[in-house]
């Protein structure tokens, strides 16, 4: 676990001590006499359980929680002001006019999670250091926690309620954020670059200036939104994809001719070209062999494709955001900008083919993102990841000889 410097914080207690203090709140939300409202700032309170428990008006300001448990808990009203809350389990939590300005929530789980009227405005815990200079108090978490924008950045946030929410320029980067309301939500400047937003409600809300790079707006509703001066550059929209069911043939037939076409060297059957397709709703077979198919601009998230074969395929600008993708088998495919962020690639083959004259073909990955991909065991040998993104990726095993790596974000 991630635990922050306790010399930064007023102390540390234990799940013993905490059980007691919230019985203690809870009987006075209850007016049992005797009762005391949960005051606890600036406390690492990290890896504890305050699950299912009534917090409502507790006061965290300032406190670290990483990882700890606050699943089914009600913190209507609660002051969470500079909370440490990465990686917390937040499931099913009352967020209700919570004040939570400048929290750091990265990696944390809230799905189903009710945060009407919630503050996530900017906000920042700063202490005096001896020198008599005011810094940060989290100095280890890196950007944006540490300059004051609420972060909730690779959150799980399904289902949230955030309607009405105060959420100007809090960064949502990466999150998943499926069927979120956020009904006349104030999110002007935020950040939801490479979120995933399907069917997600933005009716009404205040979405001036904010960043949507990269994120799937799949059924996303913005009836009465705000929307000046929105990045929306390589987001997935619904008008951007053809259908699997518009396909002339049915596409088990398509994949058959496609082999015929493969195995005869083109003198029967039909190259499978599936570009510009949502194939989401398409049943893959485990192993399928979808040699030299064309599929660039698909769209294949969180889609199980372990054992595929796509050498020699074009695929280049598709997106295999969430997929699991383990042992597939990319040699010599054209993969330019493709999105594997969040993949799970374990053991998966993006080596060149040497040809029986010698020639190498790489699989050209320029531009791709792998951001928080399994890459566990995977095979980059000669492969090309000019610019590529690999940023928070697991590589553990993973082979890079003789890769051209120039530019790229490991």
């Amino acid at each position: 676990m991630t635990e922050p410097n306790d010399k930064a914080f007023a102390g540390r207690i234990s799940q013993a001590e905490m059980d007691r203090l919230i019985k203690g709140h809870e009987d006075y939300l209850n007016g049992v006499r005797g009762g005391r409202r949960l005051t606890l700032q600036f406390m690492n309170l990290s890896g504890l359980d305050l699950s299912g428990r009534n917090l409502t008006d507790a006061v965290f300001a300032g406190s670290a929680l990483i990882q700890s448990d606050l699943s089914g808990s009600t913190l209507d009203r609660a002051n969470l002001f500079g909370c440490d809350l990465r990686y917390a389990m937040m499931e099913g939590c009352s967020l209700i006019k919570a004040d939570l300005r400048g929290v750091c929530a990265r990696g944390a789980r809230l799905n189903n999670a009710d945060m009407l009227q919630a503050d996530l405005r900017e906000g920042q815990v700063l202490s005096h250091q001896r020198s008599g200079e005011l810094q940060s108090l989290y100095i280890e978490v890196p950007a944006p926690g540490t300059n004051g924008i609420t972060d909730f950045s690779e959150s799980k946030m399904q289902r949230v309620k955030l309607d009405k929410a105060q959420a100007g320029r809090t960064d949502f980067s990466e999150a998943d954020m499926q069927a979120v309301r956020m009904r006349s939500a104030q999110l002007r400047g935020a950040n939801l670059e490479g979120a995933n937003l399907e069917q997600s409600d933005f009716t009404g809300a205040d979405l001036t200036g904010t960043n949507m790079r990269g994120a799937v707006l799949l059924g996303a509703m913005f009836e009465g939104a705000l929307t000046d001066n929105m990045k929306m550059e390589g987001s997935i929209r619904d008008s951007q994809h053809k259908n699997v069911s518009d396909l002339t043939q049915s596409l088990d037939e398509m994949i058959a001719a496609h082999h015929r076409w493969v195995e005869t060297a083109g003198k029967d059957g039909t190259c499978l070209d599936l570009s510009g397709y949502d194939l989401r709703s398409a049943m893959i077979k485990d192993g399928l062999r979808l040699t030299a198919i064309k599929a660039n601009k698909a769209l294949f998230m969180h889609m199980n494709l372990r054992n595929i074969e796509l050498q020699h395929a074009e695929l280049n600008e598709t997106d295999f955001r969430g997929a699991i993708l383990c042992n597939a088998d990319f040699r010599a495919s054209h993969l330019k900008n493709a999105r594997f962020s969040k993949a799970d690639l374990t053991g998966a083959n993006f080596q060149a083919l040497i040809m029986a004259n010698g020639l190498i073909k790489p699989v050209d990955l320029t531009g791709a993102n792998f951001r928080h991909a399994d890459l566990r065991n995977v095979s980059f040998k000669h492969a090309i990841l000019v610019k590529a993104d690999l940023s928070f990726a697991i590589t553990e095993g993973a082979d890079f000889s003789e890769a051209d790596m120039t530019d790229s974000v490991k």
